[in-house]
């Protein structure tokens, strides 16, 4: 495969070129001149276009930080978590290509156009017609299922080699551990389409996260907490549930799309390496000038995290959008759900990311100094509207016929302040 340089395109515009260097195991990017006189600051906290070193033609050096596989980060935001990169080993296998002499650049032409957010990847690897197909939802899970569980052994015959292009298509770039697909759902009909690509005007891309159908009922749970979310004034794509031949899945309508239109997407972790606190998150909407609202909006998450106890707060799950006039904005919340594993040792528990300097034992008092330090307004009737929204999880999940046991056990990890 060795694919030795990528030109990085936005809207149509050559934004720069990727190149692997071999030796030091990172790759090296560079604007494109013509770039840069657009004045869209697209990585304005890392790679910014109006920095010396930019105008000046001068290289970005990619991060050798696992998170960032050699790539500068606003490039590695591109590249998928657990589930997308099965899928990429597993085409690999099939196409008789050694993963060892694959780089990530490799990956990002694998992607192609079909990165979360704007940016897009040439030369792509083709994989067969661009145009949007009809999806079997139910089939290609079952599928799904058995890339995940037998990735060194299945077999692409005649009947699955179709459905294994489709799940590629669909599945190798979304983020996160479980499988996900990459949809366009036709509300008023229910037919379901690939996502990639161009859609009909009466589609809209959504986010599909397949349920695995076990006793722990993830696209319900997760049903639930946008629900709880919304009580709380957190601002959130529209999501649904949807029921497959018995089997209920998660579906959550896109950011990253406004019809047909690609928004430029950046997670904290691309906009802010070294982020690792919700203070780093209040500070970068400092640094980025973004209004009152969505300090506010970080806060409200900030506590329902907290309260609701969604460990999983890691710094790929929060983003920022740009517009095409280079507007940044908080994102919509997404990803919020029960994530303790009572399993699991009490570390891995833990918060990902800190509420003034603890990732643990959070208190009303730690909300009041993040309050006080970041001018968050009326942060007392906040911190209630989130313990109130909170307080209708059993109703929500008894609705849902979700098991009584675990709805005690989880209503009973729930933080009170």
């Amino acid at each position: 495969m060795e694919t030795n340089v990528v030109k990085v395109k936005l809207w149509g515009m050559d934004v720069g070129y990727l190149s692997w260097d071999k030796k030091t195991g990172a790759a090296i990017f560079e604007y494109e001149p013509s770039f840069l006189e657009q004045g869209l600051n697209i990585a304005p906290l890392t790679m910014p276009i109006d920095s010396p070193r930019s105008q000046k033609q001068l290289p970005w050096i990619g991060s050798k930080e696992k998170l960032y596989q050699g790539l500068p980060p606003m490039i590695a935001d591109s590249l998928p978590d657990k589930w997308g990169n099965s899928l990429f080993k597993a085409w690999l296998r099939d196409n008789n290509i050694p993963a060892k002499k694959t780089s990530p650049v490799d990956h990002l032409s694998f992607i192609g156009k079909r990165a979360m957010g704007a940016l897009e990847y040439e030369p792509a690897q083709k994989l067969g017609d661009d145009s949007a197909f009809s999806v079997d939802v139910q089939r290609l899970y079952e599928f799904a299922k058995q890339v995940l569980n037998e990735q060194e052994t299945t077999i692409l015959n005649q009947e699955n080699s179709i459905l294994w292009q489709d799940l590629v298509k669909i599945s190798s770039s979304p983020g996160g551990k479980r499988p996900k697909a990459i949809i366009a759902l036709n509300k008023t009909t229910g037919e379901v389409i690939s996502g990639q690509g161009i859609i009909p005007d009466d589609f809209q891309h959504y986010i599909l996260k397949y349920d695995d159908n076990s006793v722990y009922p993830f696209a319900k749970l997760e049903y639930v907490y946008y629900r709880m979310a919304l009580d709380a004034g957190i601002s959130m794509m529209p999501s649904e549930l949807r029921t497959y031949d018995g089997i209920t899945h998660f579906l959550t309508q896109r950011f990253d799309r406004n019809g047909n239109e690609k928004i430029h997407t950046q997670t904290l972790a691309a906009m802010s390496p070294t982020s690792d606190s919700y203070e780093d998150i209040f500070a970068v909407i400092r640094r980025l000038n973004l209004p009152y609202e969505d300090s506010k909006q970080q806060y409200l998450r900030m506590i329902f995290n907290v309260i609701a106890r969604n460990v999983d707060d890691h710094s790929k799950n929060f983003s920022f959008c740009m517009n095409r006039t280079g507007t940044w904005q908080l994102s919509p919340a997404y990803d919020l759900t029960y994530s303790v594993d009572p399993t699991a040792p009490p570390y891995s528990n833990r918060h990902s990311l800190t509420v003034n300097g603890k990732n643990e034992d959070i208190t009303y008092e730690d909300f009041e100094t993040i309050a006080l330090n970041n001018d968050i307004q009326d942060y007392k009737a906040l911190i209630d509207s989130v313990s109130n929204a909170i307080a209708n999880f059993e109703d929500y999940a008894k609705e849902l016929d979700i098991n009584e046991k675990l709805i005690e056990s989880i209503k009973s990890d729930f933080i009170e302040v």
